[in-house]
């Protein structure tokens, strides 16, 4: 599952972003790796496959400890906090996709807030919000399926 995320992360990133209005504005599919393994796995496992993918994509594309490094972990690291704790609730896998997308959008942008020490990057909130919603809509729907798929087909453990 760590490999599966790595490659979707670089797979992503090779390509240009359709919204380029939002730098460094992605889908977030290597996402879909850990909100699968929260509901199949566990929490433990997906906040496992995070760290692991984030420190080896960013050991491999040369950013490791850069801000890049710490926006991934600590975007990932507490979204996964949130969907793990809301995973255990009756709300939906799409709901708590996009719930997690936008814990991970808010946390790297305070993570920025931190670096660059200006309040107007908070400017730039309400453009996070929308594209945390459609982001993790999309990779709700898909992790939906996902998850159905491996519980009905596999047996519900990999």
């Amino acid at each position: 599952m760590i490999s599966l995320a790595c490659v979707l992360y670089y797979f992503e990133s090779i390509f240009i972003s359709p919204f380029l209005f939002l730098p460094g504005g992605k889908v977030g599919i290597a996402n879909l790796v850990p909100l699968v393994a929260i509901y199949t796995v566990g929490i433990k496992e997906a906040i496992i496959i995070t760290v692991l993918r984030v420190i080896i994509v960013n050991i491999i594309m040369g950013r490791f400890l850069d801000i890049s490094f710490y926006l991934g972990f600590f975007g990932g690291l507490i979204s996964n906090l949130f969907m793990g704790f809301f995973s255990k609730t009756s709300i939906s896998v799409i709901n708590n996709s996009i719930i997690g997308a936008i814990i991970h959008n808010m946390t790297q942008l305070f993570i920025v807030a931190f670096f660059i020490f200006h309040k107007g990057i908070f400017y730039y909130a309400p453009f996070l919000i929308i594209f945390g919603f459609l982001a993790g809509l999309f990779n709700g729907i898909v992790g939906g399926y996902l998850i159905k798929y491996i519980k009905n087909y596999l047996g519900g453990d990999l």
